[in-house]
């Protein structure tokens, strides 16, 4: 006889969410200032290393990815501070393991990080999976900051089910100046 428990719904739409959105993390959206906001270090800064690794029990990989600041919009590093950013996935001994969704960090790559911090080791962790890591690209004229959520699918407060999943919103990529406008902006104000 099975008895219902008040996770019952919880465990019911993960594995519907699972099912309905193959290929996605579903997640709740989260907006810039909600992640400014939530995170202990906010940077921009560049990719200068990964070490990938297996746990102690050698049951799951984990990606180190090295980053130095060029600028902190909280959290107190200055620049030139190499943070590491702890991530599950690699490659180890021809074994690949990834998270659908995850922030992906390459070699070289500039970016804007919404981070937070491990307070019992060196570590930082992204926020809200893709959604917390911002690329900035200066190919143009003028340098921008793109935003890539791929693998992830949003779920609204209120939703039920899976069908109401949004994809992954697609917009313009804005200056990096007005970006950094709008951080600070951010962080300046109040705390709600």
């Amino acid at each position: 006889m099975f008895r219902r428990t008040r996770f019952a719904p919880l465990a019911c739409l993960l594995v519907l969410g699972t099912l309905g959105a193959a290929g996605a993390t579903i997640v709740r959206p989260l907006t810039v200032e909600m992640m400014a906001q939530r995170a202990d270090v906010v940077v921009r800064g560049r990719v200068v290393g990964q070490d990938v690794g297996w746990n102690d029990d050698k049951t799951r990989i984990y990606t180190v990815t090295r980053v130095e600041v060029a600028e902190a919009y909280k959290g107190g590093d200055k620049a030139g501070a190499i943070l590491a950013i702890r991530q599950i996935g690699g490659t180890v001994d021809g074994l690949t393991q990834s998270v659908v969704g995850n922030a992906e960090l390459r070699a070289g790559e500039e970016l804007i990080l919404f981070l937070d911090r491990d307070e019992a080791q060196p570590l930082h962790y992204v926020i809200g999976m893709a959604q917390g890591k911002f690329g900035v690209s200066r190919e143009g004229p003028e340098p921008t900051v793109v935003h890539d959520v791929e693998g992830l699918a949003f779920m609204a407060p209120g939703q039920r089910t899976v069908a109401d999943l949004k994809a992954a919103p697609k917009g313009e990529a804005p200056t990096l100046k007005a970006f950094e406008a709008r951080l600070r902006a951010t962080l300046s104000a109040p705390s709600p």
